[in-house]
């Protein structure tokens, strides 16, 4: 028996391009696999298919009349061919094209890794809708230096990409695939808890981007789809980091005054989607809990909580909130002082500003970010230790 399986779910897509994905998987160099097509609530594909595929018997096509999703599909096929006993396995989609040596680079690989290797995986060229590249060679050694790195870079960006072989093995130990928008992140995530990964410097496949039919564009032209997306990021990193026991590299407390409700959401967006995403949010409400529900309401965010200090002072707020910040390090905003810039705290973190050993503040001033050994200024002051409650308590 073959000892790898390909799952491709269908859905609605361009004629040329499914045509195209099959028969560039079905070319492969590498012959002894099995691919089972799932077609997910889309019945008037199957003459498509089954013109596609006609007289490969490495072919199964499981046809499915309401769509229920990539995930779905996905853990349709892996299940099914787990449960026939393949080793290795992996999904393509109807949009991309892949090299005739995409298998079997990736096969080898595995089989010469070592058996705690779960994930082999390579780098990849992207195309426009056309097929035109849409990067630089430049573009490509960035990107292949940014995959080649260890699993723990994992909660720092998705660097596998859509290249890539699991060991079933370690398949069997996670409960499949569960979200809508982040599929594949998530379940590396979560198969990276038991198992290693191994980096393969060569582009096996093109992935096609701005494709009408392909799920980044829906979210990249859907701003509620977008949202959606990064609540998945953000309730998997959550899951990550307590189940693997991570402490928290600061806490985020953000002040909200009454009247604010537009510019507060817009700047808790923006501290959410901070890339790095090792904190707490503390919500520090001075106002009423109807303005913030209607602030926090699109943002399912496991991280986020909520203290409310109605009637009080910045000051007070902040004394008591800092009592409850779990992290010693803590970060203060409110809606005039939170950077629309993603890599904002993540700069500051590499930079060493947040060193415990020479620094107690790291604060914005006009702009410019300066360090002090002391705290001068409590409100106005980006980010403080939240071990510093005596200077707190003097200002109050």
């Amino acid at each position: 028996m073959a000892k790898v399986g390909v799952v491709m779910p269908v859905y609605y897509q361009n004629e040329v391009y499914i045509r195209l994905a099959i028969q560039t998987v079905r070319n492969q160099s590498y012959r002894d696999f099995a691919f089972l097509i799932v077609i997910d609530g889309a019945p008037e594909l199957l003459p498509l298919i089954q013109e596609c595929t006609a007289g490969d018997r490495r072919v199964t096509i499981v046809s499915y009349p309401v769509n229920q999703g990539v995930a779905f599909a996905l853990n349709y096929g892996f299940e099914l061919l787990m449960d026939q006993g393949y080793d290795y396995l992996t999904w393509v989609s109807t949009d991309n094209i892949y090299y005739l040596q995409f298998l079997s680079t990736l096969v080898n690989e595995m089989d010469r890794a070592a058996p705690n290797v779960g994930i082999v995986y390579s780098s990849f060229n992207q195309i426009f809708e056309n097929g035109e590249p849409a990067h630089t060679p430049e573009f490509l050694r960035t990107l292949r230096s940014w995959q080649n790195r260890p699993k723990e870079a994992l909660l720092d960006g998705c660097i596998i990409g859509p290249a890539f072989i699991h060991r079933a093995e370690y398949c069997r130990l996670v409960d499949g695939y569960r979200f809508k928008y982040i599929q594949d992140y998530d379940y590396w995530l979560r198969m990276t808890d038991f198992c290693d990964i191994k980096y393969v410097p060569v582009e096996l496949m093109d992935y096609r981007i701005n494709s009408p039919f392909s799920l980044s564009t829906h979210i990249a032209n859907d701003i509620s789809k977008h949202r959606l997306c990064w609540n998945e990021v953000h309730k998997s990193h959550y899951e990550t980091r307590q189940r693997r026991n991570m402490p928290l590299l600061f806490s985020a407390l953000f002040i909200v005054k009454p009247g604010e409700v537009a510019r507060a959401h817009t700047a808790l967006g923006n501290i959410i989607d901070q890339y790095e995403t090792n904190c707490e949010i503390i919500v520090v409400s001075l106002t009423t809990q109807k303005e913030i529900e209607e602030i926090v309401e699109p943002f399912h965010d496991p991280r986020v909580r909520i203290l409310y200090y109605v009637n009080h002072s910045i000051n007070y707020a902040l004394h008591k909130a800092l009592g409850r910040a779990k992290s010693e390090w803590c970060i203060i905003f409110d809606s005039e002082h939170a950077p629309a810039d993603v890599t904002f705290v993540r700069s500051i973190i590499e930079s060493h500003l947040m060193d415990a050993g020479s620094t107690s503040s790291v604060s914005l001033y006009n702009k410019e970010i300066t360090t002090s050994r002391t705290i001068t200024y409590l409100y106005q002051t980006m980010t403080v230790r939240s071990g510093m409650q005596a200077f707190i308590r003097a200002s109050l």
